[in-house]
């Protein structure tokens, strides 16, 4: 509403002049609009350099945007290949675990492999002093230790 009424009053005041003060306006509305034309002008010429810097700023920050996303796709597969490593080591580490859980069982005093290992040494003593007997029962004790044992079935390599 108040925009209608304002543009109905500027149209009266519009009818109402003479010629001379329409001339007067236009050229006034000239001088001002070479004014404002003037005043962008020395805007944009003492702000070139403000412009300019805004540009290599971008400039900058694209190539920096660049060399960014290379290396982030080079360490992408250098990930791959470090998670291969990571892969192996952890099959390994596996491996090196159970031998050493072997070892570890071996070395046990309580392990029947050392009862087994004693025997040559007790059958040389019992077949020495002639018992045959004896002797005879050390082969079937070694024999039953050693279908009893894991260890003894599958030896280290």
């Amino acid at each position: 509403m108040e925009e209608r009424e304002a543009q109905l009053q500027i149209e009266d005041e519009v009818r109402s002049m003479g010629i001379e003060q329409m001339r007067r306006e236009k050229a006034l509305l000239a001088s001002e609009l070479k004014s404002i034309e003037a005043q962008i002008s020395d805007l944009a010429f003492n702000n070139y350099g403000t412009y300019a810097d805004a540009g290599r700023a971008t400039h900058d920050c694209s190539k920096v945007f660049h060399e960014m996303r290379d290396k982030t796709d080079g360490l992408s597969a250098e990930i791959s290949h470090m998670n291969e490593e990571f892969q192996s080591f952890r099959a390994k580490s596996k491996a090196l675990s159970a031998e050493q859980e072997l070892i570890r069982k071996a070395i046990d005093k309580s392990n029947p492999v050392w009862e087994l290992l004693s025997l040559p040494s007790r059958m040389d003593i019992c077949i020495r002093a002639g018992y045959y007997d004896s002797a005879y029962s050390l082969t079937n004790y070694g024999m039953q230790l050693q279908q009893q044992s894991a260890l003894i079935k599958e030896p280290i390599n």
